[in-house]
């Protein structure tokens, strides 16, 4: 039996929405799970904690083992209303869940089931993914670690929420749950993404909404984890971003002046924030991306789909095609990033170019988690054939290759089959990071990523495409078909293969973009190995110029018109006038002061002989 206290935080609720979040949590419950509902409400009307009472779901003889519903005289904000249901709990789990939240069937189990693997004890945190618009901060595609959790719909371990003390009470709304999935790390706790467990949060009206609490939070947030976790020269840094985001236009009414006593309410708290200092440790560093805490992937508002919408999209059978080459270490990687995707119906087809024991080992490692099949070549037949050889095996109606540095997010082949589905095209791309990374020790187990770089966000045009490949292997999902009526990859090229393939593929059939980064390549970031990479491309591309000038295509004055608008459109370089340039100027304070007395300085400077 796993008893967990659901903690919920309530501020002039929708009670529709709440019933639906106490009857999704009702579902869950089970003989092998006890769930106890703590509910803090900080509404200004005392009777709403009455109203939230007597909803069906929380009445004696229900679904849950225990009831109380709280009302406070003041609004405590979200993590102290946190806190305090926390000290009424006694369970050895605390969920945090939004009153604004409803979980997908099923979600509970699979965090439970997470918690399970994660039997080490070392984890603190486990987050679930929040529909329809997921998170887009940075995790680790392998281990499922992110930077932080969110306090929208995560289950934390007792021991270490009680550890840590709880959310700091400083913060009143956002980032509070930043700050204590850092002084969780800070004490050598890891976290958890669980991206199959997921939950519908109505947090957004709509893609791209400004909120100005969010704002105001955000940037009260990020200048005291600034302060707590980076030292005086973080928070300088930020306050010095704080004044020119005062100084630039308003996005919405009141943003100027809410800014500024942004900052009077931070340098008041900040002494707190000073003497609670958090220092760096081995194992974690704190990182901060602008007003951001982690590097953000592209496509935060592209929308999932709520199983509990009806309509369940199709699942065709997808198969994912690792080359590999007697690198048991990547492969491992790229087989648990397949392991953690969300879309169900997958296999996992893994050529090895020459044979070995390892790699036959590592698939079977997986073989509980993943419709594996291993085939190896016996001998060094090259990356064309090992890859045709794959396609050949493949049972599935989608095929997308994965080499075996290359890494998946959770997400990959979930969006790419809803975009294929949805637009009846032969193909989609999403976009990808380019990782740099450096690599020690032997067997490419040991690495160290420097920097992620989206070198590719080109809408699919075919001009641009016979002119070079911008579409990463591993970024592109396509039909079988294509394989059954084109053929595979020349067999005699071990280099640019991929967009000899590309090439073939759209001559007769588009591609749709995916705006989201879904997955990682990895190149080296020694100067050295890249120039010997770069030189191998370059002495291949002219043979693969000469392959696409043997190609033979069909098309109507129309479709060509239409091809050089829209290459002309994608390389069109923006002019800008110099009116264009003063309005610019004029518009911006920062930016107007600057060119005011710049003429002026610049005079004084001069007689001063200092220029």
């Amino acid at each position: 039996m796993r008893e967990i206290d659901v903690s919920v935080v309530t501020f002039h609720p929708d009670l529709a929405l709440l019933h639906q979040l106490f009857s999704s949590l009702a579902e869950s419950v089970s003989p092998a799970v006890r769930l106890n509902v703590l509910v803090h409400d900080n509404s200004a009307d005392a009777a709403a904690a009455a109203r939230i009472q007597a909803l069906p779901e929380l009445q004696a003889g229900g679904a849950f083992a225990f009831v109380e519903v709280q009302h406070s005289a003041t609004n405590l904000g979200f993590g102290r209303g946190h806190n305090a249901n926390a000290a009424r709990g006694r369970a050895p789990w605390l969920l945090v869940v939004n009153q604004d939240c409803v979980l997908e069937p099923g979600a509970l189990e699979a965090l439970l089931a997470a918690v399970d693997r994660d039997s080490d004890g070392q984890c603190a945190a486990w987050e679930m993914r929040q529909i329809p618009y997921e998170h887009p901060k940075e995790y680790d595609p392998i281990t499922l670690e992110p930077p932080w959790v969110s306090g929208a719909a995560s289950l934390f371990r007792r021991v270490a929420y009680d550890e840590a003390g709880g959310f700091d009470p400083r913060f009143f709304l956002y980032a509070e749950d930043v700050d204590l999935s850092w002084r969780l790390r800070a004490l050598g706790w890891k976290l958890r993404y669980v991206p199959r467990a997921g939950v519908v949060h109505q947090t957004y009206k709509g893609a791209h909404e400004v909120k100005p609490q969010q704002v105001f939070g955000g940037v009260f947030g990020s200048l005291s984890i600034r302060l707590r976790f980076g030292g005086v020269a973080r928070m300088a840094q930020g306050l010095a971003m704080l004044f020119a985001e005062i100084l630039a236009p308003n996005s919405f009414p009141g943003r100027r002046w809410g800014l500024v006593k942004t900052g009077f309410r931070f340098l008041y708290h900040a002494p707190h924030f000073a003497f609670t200092r958090v220092k760096p440790t081995r194992t974690f560093r704190p990182k901060f991306v602008g007003w951001g805490f982690e590097m953000h992937r592209d496509g935060a508002f592209l929308e999932f789909r709520s199983v509990r919408d009806g309509n369940a999209p199709p699942r065709p059978k997808v198969s994912i095609l690792i080359r590999t080459l007697n690198r048991p270490a990547m492969l491992r990687e790229a087989l648990a990033s397949c392991a953690n995707q969300t879309y169900p119906n997958l296999e996992v087809v893994v050529v090895e170019d020459g044979g070995g024991n390892a790699g036959e080992a590592v698939a079977a490692e997986f073989a509980e988690r993943l419709d594996v099949k291993y085939q190896a070549t016996r001998r060094r037949v090259g990356r064309g054939r090992a890859g045709n050889t794959a396609m050949g095996a493949a049972t599935g109606e989608w095929l997308n290759f994965l080499d075996d540095d290359d890494v998946f997010f959770a997400d990959h082949v979930e969006v790419l089959v809803d975009t294929v589905t949805r637009t009846g095209l032969a193909g989609a791309y999403s976009l990808a990071w380019e990782t740099h990374t450096e690599f020690s020790g032997n067997g490419n187990d040991a690495y160290d990523e420097l920097m992620h770089v989206t070198r590719h966000k080109q809408p699919f045009d075919r001009l641009t495409l016979w002119h070079h490949n911008y579409l990463p292997i591993q970024a592109v999902m396509f039909s079988k078909r294509l394989f059954e009526k084109y053929g595979g990859f020349a067999e005699d090229m071990d280099q640019l293969e991929d967009w000899n393939l590309w090439t073939r593929y759209t001559l007769e059939n588009d591609f749709a973009m995916v705006e989201k980064t879904t997955s990682k390549y990895r190149v080296p970031a020694g100067a050295r190995a890249a120039a010997q990479r770069q030189a191998l491309l370059d002495d291949a591309y002219s043979d693969a110029l000469r392959r696409q000038e043997a190609l033979l295509i069909t098309l109507s004055p129309r479709d060509i018109s239409k091809m050089a608008d829209t290459f002309v459109r994608s390389q069109a370089v923006m002019m800008v006038t110099r009116n264009d340039l003063r309005r610019f100027v004029g518009g911006n304070r920062a930016l107007s002061w600057v060119a005011r007395w710049r003429a002026p300085v610049g005079r004084f400077l001069r007689r001063r002989r200092i220029l």
